[in-house]
């Protein structure tokens, strides 16, 4: 979609997104723009009060810089995003400068103003990095407020923060899918969470707001979720695995009578163990000492210790506090998990009456513990 300036002036979209003591206000003159941020980013409070701690703007002109016929030997080259997505990067009067050819979009970004000004050439390109780079500075925020990135699902049942942490294919989607939909609750996040210890030595959990990737056999075991799956993958069981992306406009109908909150107190954290050959469901709870050993050795799920990373950051537009930071920040969050939250280690079947009853089960043993 190119922008035809014979088409008049456009509508011009002010909307302020907090999270907690984060907010950013976006201003646009795309409304595609300003809509796809919006479903994004549920979990942010929206407001038109234009005061914020950041603000974006973005507009569809042909964008201008003599960054643009600089030589290639002229700045850096950065990954920015999937699929090697990458932006050719100066600094210049302290501004950050970006160009990011393939959707012909430049940014600058002035840390000293608290200011982001996106020329997309695009409304399509304007759409893309709305949700984005609100998301990219309010993360930014809480990072620099003392959170830290935690690879979980979370929801909250009666009250009750349960986090679902793993790797990848532990299963932490498809059972936090079967507590939602079976026991009830609110939604929080599908991967990633923002932990920050809190004033009285506890942990507040915040979202990280974003599609939900589930596999192609936990909507199967839904009748009423199955027209998410495309027909050519409903038959091969090979496909059972596959992750299908849901964007945040079919949410509530993945959750059914579930509903969303944009932060929880963890109350216990569950590490799933899912295999179609898991036998009866069985759980144990797992020693403080072995918690906060594992959890260190992994940086909360974020990463495998004997290879890769398990969770992605990228960080390149507000870069997050520097590593000694983190740790010590990570360091405080997983002592507080250790020292005050039950954590269990669950063996299943990837059934959801099988893993609600589990996690009803396990629920029921941390209030018989704290009694």
């Amino acid at each position: 979609m190119t922008h035809n300036p014979a088409a008049g002036p456009r509508t011009r979209h002010v909307t302020c997104f907090r999270l907690a003591d984060a907010s950013v206000t976006l201003t646009t003159t795309v409304t595609a723009a300003a809509r796809a941020a919006q479903d994004t980013l549920y979990a942010y409070r929206t407001t038109t009060d234009p005061h914020a701690a950041w603000h974006v703007t973005i507009t569809v002109a042909d964008p201008h810089h003599s960054l643009l016929d600089a030589p290639p030997d002229v700045g850096d080259l950065r990954e920015i995003g999937p699929s090697e997505l990458t932006a050719h990067h100066i600094t210049e009067d302290e501004r950050e400068i970006f160009w990011i050819d393939q959707h012909r979009t430049l940014i600058v970004h002035d840390p000293t103003r608290r200011t982001t000004t996106v020329h997309c050439a695009t409304d399509d390109a304007a759409t893309y990095y709305a949700a984005r780079l609100v998301r990219q500075l309010i993360t930014a925020q809480l990072l620099a407020a003392g959170a830290v990135y935690t690879h979980t699902a979370a929801l909250v049942h009666r009250d009750h923060g349960i986090l679902i942490a793993g790797h990848p294919g532990a299963g932490k989607t498809t059972t936090l899918v079967a507590v939602l939909r079976r026991l009830g609750g609110e939604f929080v996040t599908s991967d990633r969470l923002l932990l920050t210890p809190d004033r009285n030595g506890g942990l507040l959990g915040y979202a990280w707001p974003a599609h939900i990737r589930v596999g192609v056999g936990t909507l199967l075991a839904y009748p009423n979720l199955t027209g998410l799956v495309p027909t050519g993958l409903r038959g091969d069981p090979a496909d059972l695995h596959t992750k299908l992306s849901i964007e945040p406009p079919d949410i509530p109908r993945l959750l059914h009578a579930g509903t969303l909150t944009a932060s929880c107190r963890p109350h216990v954290m569950i590490w799933p163990q899912l295999s179609p050959t898991a036998g009866n469901a069985r759980h144990e709870r797992i020693p403080a000492g072995t918690v906060h050993a594992t959890l260190t050795s992994n940086q909360l799920f974020m990463h495998r210790p004997t290879s890769d990373a398990s969770s992605h950051i990228n960080h390149w537009l507000a870069p997050a506090p520097p590593a000694h930071t983190t740790e010590s920040n990570r360091r405080a969050v997983i002592a507080a998990l250790a020292r005050t939250v039950p954590c269990y280690e669950l063996v299943a079947r990837p059934d959801p009456t099988t893993l609600a009853d589990a996690v009803t089960a396990i629920l029921h043993d941390t209030e018989a513990a704290t009694r």
